[in-house]
């Protein structure tokens, strides 16, 4: 079996042999033939029963067997199945097709649609905070959508869209290296990846707020003046200044963390970012990084600032 088509599309597969299926058990490795395959850029490992069908209970633990060992959602390549065992199936979360007449995928479903809507005229704030990453601190390039995930704040599925609108946006490219996964490799590198992106980098900031306390054992990174007389010779202001993502405030909103919030004045300013810090994953870091720091005081005409901003970027190290 070369490919099969899932609603109407072909997907190509390529066999796992028994060396890549480590991990798993015996009996489930005689008991279905593997594939790899890959739909809009979403990895998926496909299993066909080499006899009877198991139970859909079976079929369940094989899938989450397969899920914890190689990190990928497992589809079943059925000849057939009656209503009554689809239904079975769909109320355990197993993924299946049948021939090209049913499908129950729903992740891949609601990536079909993601994907059919107008090419990216923007970075998401997924895609932004990628580029950012890999420009200032790890290098992406030759990395899969699974082994990325690993290292930032976003699941696997959010990654996979984030690399759909920098494909898009023509600042990656995604080929199969020589065991035919679908890796990264950028476009451009250092500074000419940065300018050819600045067009479409956006304010991560959302919005900002004052408070008259910020009672957390979190450390919050210091965005604004403040991060910028770090990284130049401005004084800093008075206020205290971070960055919260705009998941994470509404945490803090809800254990009562933020005291006395209001949008006029106060002794904390936060402004609450698109996404989170962009910094190695599990260290919280003293301030926001340079590259979205610089996009955030974009709208700050002042010529100190301005030119203090200029002087940060010349000297980061590309």
């Amino acid at each position: 079996m070369n490919s099969i088509s899932i609603l109407g599309r072909s997907v190509r597969l390529t066999p796992r042999d028994k060396k890549r299926l480590k991990g798993l058990a015996v009996g489930d490795i005689l008991s279905y033939r593997f594939w790899d395959g890959e739909y809009l850029g979403q990895e998926f490992l496909f299993a066909q029963p080499a006899g009877t069908v198991s139970t859909p209970r079976a079929m369940a633990i094989t899938s989450e067997k397969v899920k914890g060992t190689f990190g990928l959602p497992l589809v079943y390549v059925l000849e057939s199945c009656p209503a009554y065992l689809r239904q079975r199936l769909i109320e355990k979360g197993v993924f299946f097709v049948v021939s090209d007449k049913f499908a129950f995928l729903p992740t891949l479903i609601a990536n079909e649609r993601i994907r059919v809507a107008p090419e990216a005229e923007r970075l998401t704030p997924v895609a932004q905070y990628l580029l950012l990453y890999h420009l200032q601190v790890k290098n992406l390039d030759g990395m899969s959508a699974k082994e990325i995930s690993s290292y930032v704040p976003y699941s696997y599925s959010s990654v996979t869209l984030g690399l759909v609108c920098l494909d898009d946006l023509g600042f990656i490219k995604r080929e199969a290296d020589s065991t035919k996964r679908k890796v990264v490799q950028f476009t451009a590198a250092g500074k000419s990846l940065y300018d050819m992106a600045l067009e479409y980098l956006q304010n991560p900031v959302a919005f900002q707020l004052y408070c008259d306390a910020l009672n957390s054992e979190k450390r919050f990174p210091t965005c604004g003046i403040n991060a910028l007389s770090h990284f130049s010779m401005l004084s800093p202001d008075p206020e205290r200044m971070v960055a919260i993502s705009k998941k994470d405030l509404k945490e803090y909103r809800k254990d009562g963390s933020i005291v006395g919030e209001n949008r006029y004045d106060g002794p904390v300013f936060i402004e609450v970012w698109e996404y989170p810090p962009v910094t190695v994953q599990g260290y919280e870091g003293e301030w926001v990084d340079r590259l979205s720091l610089a996009l955030s005081l974009a709208g700050d005409h002042d010529p100190r600032v301005e030119k203090e901003v200029e002087r940060m970027l010349e000297e980061i190290k590309w």
